[in-house]
């Protein structure tokens, strides 16, 4: 049986370090995957849209790459970009602090490139950077941002950010 995780202790220190609040950090990952460090997807649209035909990725495992893995359910792709070993297994993401650091790095990098509209930055996370905001300025993956946001608001009746 695996050792007990302190995820909030995981999360105050990541959030510390990326400048973001704890609850933020823990409200994504219980709507991403209930707080589960080893949930799973194999994404066959994703595989199927972006990597089945590109060079790139083409000649890899299909449940290796087009996956999202961990406690933020990280696909491997965007792993990579944020760091991630391009040979790495996918078994490195369901370490919970190495996939919270590989989703709060993300969330800064969204936030920063965003001015700190959480909006948009929630939705870039869910459904990808390409077209957010549309060019009329709405944004997608609504019922995703309003589920985080309760889900905030709910531990912020309950719990504390880190000290």
């Amino acid at each position: 049986m695996a050792p007990e995780v302190d995820l909030d202790l995981i999360f105050c220190m990541t959030a510390k370090k990326y400048n973001l609040e704890k609850l933020q950090l823990k409200s994504i990952a219980i709507v991403e995957s209930s707080l589960n460090p080893r949930a799973f997807r194999f994404e066959q649209g994703f595989w199927d849209l972006y990597l089945k035909n590109n060079p790139e990725w083409k000649d890899r495992d299909p449940q290796e790459v087009s996956s999202s893995r961990g406690l933020f359910q990280l696909m491997y792709t965007t792993a990579v970009s944020l760091g991630f070993p391009k040979d790495g297994p996918g078994e490195d993401l369901f370490n919970p602090v190495y996939n919270t650091e590989l989703a709060a790095k993300l969330i800064r990098q969204l936030l920063d490139k965003n001015y700190g509209w959480w909006d948009v930055v929630l939705s870039c996370y869910n459904s990808g950077q390409g077209g957010n905001p549309a060019p009329d300025g709405s944004i997608r993956s609504i019922a995703y941002i309003n589920k985080v946001r309760k889900t905030y608001w709910n531990l912020r009746k309950t719990e504390e950010n880190c000290d």
